[in-house]
């Protein structure tokens, strides 16, 4: 028999990482047709290195949302010089671009977007209906994929039950109002948690079950 297991998380401590968080930080300073560095994004996240900072801005580029206008040369104590390129944003959007390592648009993530904006649209739901009104003529939405993301996040705290579900009937939801916290869809971790890029948080208490022997 397995064990659950409640993981204990820092609330309330931002998570300055991730797509979502460069392409705010980009954004914030682009703004004003502003130029700026690869550096500069990463003094304002949190990651161990500058390699996921470097490889986001490389997507941008490639897809057209950064204009390259020129390399400039840094100096560095004992150790020669080295380039660093300046960028200035060419496309502004609400949202952080899913860009594929070639600059092509991908799909990852789209799901979840799509299940979110429902939520936030509809006064109330069932996972069919769910299903439904999130469904676009590129990215179907199986009730399944419904019913994963909604679990997830009524156990975050997301969402408010007003008919549970049995044999006979639908249950029926709704997005609480002070839960709606954004235009970013909470995201589903690799490891169950849920985390809100508007917020920057992890969101809920998180189980961890312990794998059958």
């Amino acid at each position: 028999m397995s064990i659950q297991m409640e993981l204990k998380v820092t609330s309330g401590k931002p998570i300055y990482r991730g797509h979502d968080h460069y392409w705010s930080v980009i954004k914030d300073l682009g703004k004003d047709n502003k130029h700026f560095t690869m550096h500069e994004v990463a003094l304002r996240s949190n990651d161990r290195d500058d390699y996921a900072v470097a490889d986001y801005i490389k997507r941008l580029h490639a897809a057209g949302f950064l204009e390259m206008l020129e390399q400039r040369v840094q100096v560095n104590r004992g150790a020669g010089h080295s380039l660093y390129n300046v960028y200035r944003l060419l496309k502004r959007q609400a949202l952080a671009p899913i860009v594929n390592r070639d600059g092509t648009l991908g799909r990852q993530g789209l799901a979840q977007l799509q299940i979110w904006n429902a939520m936030r649209a509809l006064p109330s739901f069932s996972l069919i209906e769910l299903a439904v009104t999130a469904s676009t003529p590129d990215v179907e939405i199986p009730r399944e994929t419904a019913k994963r993301y909604v679990t997830h996040l009524n156990r975050a705290g997301y969402l408010h039950v007003l008919r549970e579900s049995s044999n006979k009937v639908q249950g029926i939801c709704r997005l609480k109002p002070s839960m709606n916290t954004g235009p970013n869809p909470p995201k589903i971790l690799k490891t169950k948690m849920v985390y809100d890029p508007n917020r920057k948080e992890i969101m809920g208490a998180p189980l961890a079950e312990e794998c059958a022997a």
